[in-house]
């Protein structure tokens, strides 16, 4: 699993420890058909309060790996300061309700999925 936490080091705010602890937690990416599963399995999806044809959706389940779910939600709060982009470009999100902002971990995931899916190794025939 070596070639997945080395290219998962790639993201800003994934260094090795939080790398190398959703490795360890998450096992084999493969299994996984795409990041919303990956995600819920995490712990990263809204939560619902559904009765008839309304829709409530909350926080963030905080179901599945909390240990994972800690260190990517860690790696995101590195979003909260500027990547040297230009002054507009940072002060964009700003104005953004909370809820916005806190959909950087579920969009982390996504992202995890995808590299993993590359550089983890094919199974063995």
């Amino acid at each position: 699993m070596a070639p997945v936490a080395i290219a998962l080091q790639a993201m800003r705010g994934v260094a090795l420890v939080v790398a190398v602890t959703v490795v360890a937690e998450v096992g084999d990416f493969r299994r996984f058909a795409n990041p919303r599963q990956l995600g819920a399995y995490l712990g990263l999806v809204p939560s619902e309060h559904s009765s008839g044809g309304t829709i409530r959706r909350g926080g963030i389940t905080k179901a599945g790996n909390a240990l994972a779910r800690r260190v990517l939600i860690e790696g995101a709060w590195t979003y909260r300061m500027p990547a040297r982009v230009s002054r507009k470009l940072h002060d964009r999100p700003e104005p953004l309700p909370a809820a916005i902002r806190d959909t950087m971990a579920r969009e982390m995931v996504g992202f995890i999925w995808a590299i993993a899916q590359i550089a983890q190794p094919p199974l063995p025939a």
